[in-house]
């Protein structure tokens, strides 16, 4: 029998040990991530309501610019225009501001351009 083999042998219980701890710990990492991106935040209103029953694309710009990018970075400029919401955001912060918006509102209701810097 060869070291290696030996090796496993006496490590076979602790070897399954091992795999169960990091196994659960990789379960709670899938679980957990993902968190609230702006923490309080919640929408007044659904997506729903801003492209169908009475709300408006300027009432959606209103509450962004007062509760969501204040604590974004990147975001350069809103506008209302064809029907859609256009935020330009700096390329450094696209994906995270993108990604942070995008979680409480369908991206059905905007335009995200890139600001290349």
């Amino acid at each position: 029998m060869g070291a290696g083999q030996e090796f496993v042998k006496k490590i076979r219980p602790l070897g399954v040990v091992l795999f169960l701890v990091l196994f659960v710990l990789f379960l709670y990492i899938c679980f957990t991530a993902g968190t609230n991106p702006i923490p309080g935040y919640e929408s007044p209103h659904d997506s729903v309501y801003y492209s169908q029953k009475g709300g408006t694309l300027e009432e959606l710009k209103t509450e962004l610019e007062a509760n969501v990018f204040p604590k974004l970075e990147g975001i350069e400029s809103c506008a209302v225009s064809d029907g859609k919401l256009k935020v330009v955001i700096d390329s450094e912060n696209f994906a995270t501001s993108r990604s942070a918006i995008l979680r409480y509102y369908d991206e059905s209701l905007f335009e995200f351009t890139k600001k290349e810097s």
